[in-house]
């Protein structure tokens, strides 16, 4: 388990496999507490079956995720805005859609915001993603304008990249509030 500080955004990253050597123990109960969403890589039956034991109030077993505080679907839609024009990517869709009707806290990443936020953690300017995340952190819908969001924007690349190398789609869960 990896613990960020700053802004409260990015709580945990948690990033089992065996190139990444032994499964992390899963959070406790107490330690998910405060944790609002959360960022995950995995299958549509895997996303289904994580948001039923999120919704829960249960301790998912372990996969690829970021615990998160603050950040909404349409953060990440502006974070994927911000990311596009910076990397030159062009245009594609950003909106972030519930999967399941029966799951209305769960949403998907479309693969354009996917491809987008790897093409960020590639760049040949290791500035870019820095300046992608003060603007982000600057935008209207964050509102946190000077804080130092780029943990949480390499937190959520780095999850998108693997998820991607992985064959693998990333979803947004949201605690129904």
């Amino acid at each position: 388990m990896h613990t960020v500080t700053g802004l409260d955004t990015l709580v945990r990253t948690h990033r089992p496999g065996p190139h990444r050597g032994a499964a992390p123990s899963p959070a406790t109960q107490e330690e998910r507490m405060g944790v609002l969403a959360e960022l995950f890589a995995g299958t549509h039956a895997e996303a289904l079956a994580r948001a039923d034991v999120l919704e829960s109030g249960a301790v998912p077993p372990p996969a690829p995720h970021l615990e998160l505080t603050t950040v909404t679907p349409v953060d990440l839609e502006v974070l994927g805005e911000i990311a596009a024009r910076a990397v030159q990517f062009g245009v594609g869709d950003l909106e972030i859609a519930e999967i399941d009707l029966e799951h209305e806290s769960l949403f998907r990443l479309p693969p354009f915001l996917c491809e987008v936020l790897t093409e960020l953690g590639r760049s040949e300017d290791p500035e870019t993603l820095g300046e992608v995340a003060e603007q982000w952190a600057a935008s209207e819908e964050m509102g946190v304008p000077g804080e130092d969001l780029t943990h949480v924007v390499q937190g959520v690349v780095d999850l998108v990249t693997e998820a991607g190398e992985a064959g693998q789609d990333v979803y947004l869960w949201v605690e129904a509030v």
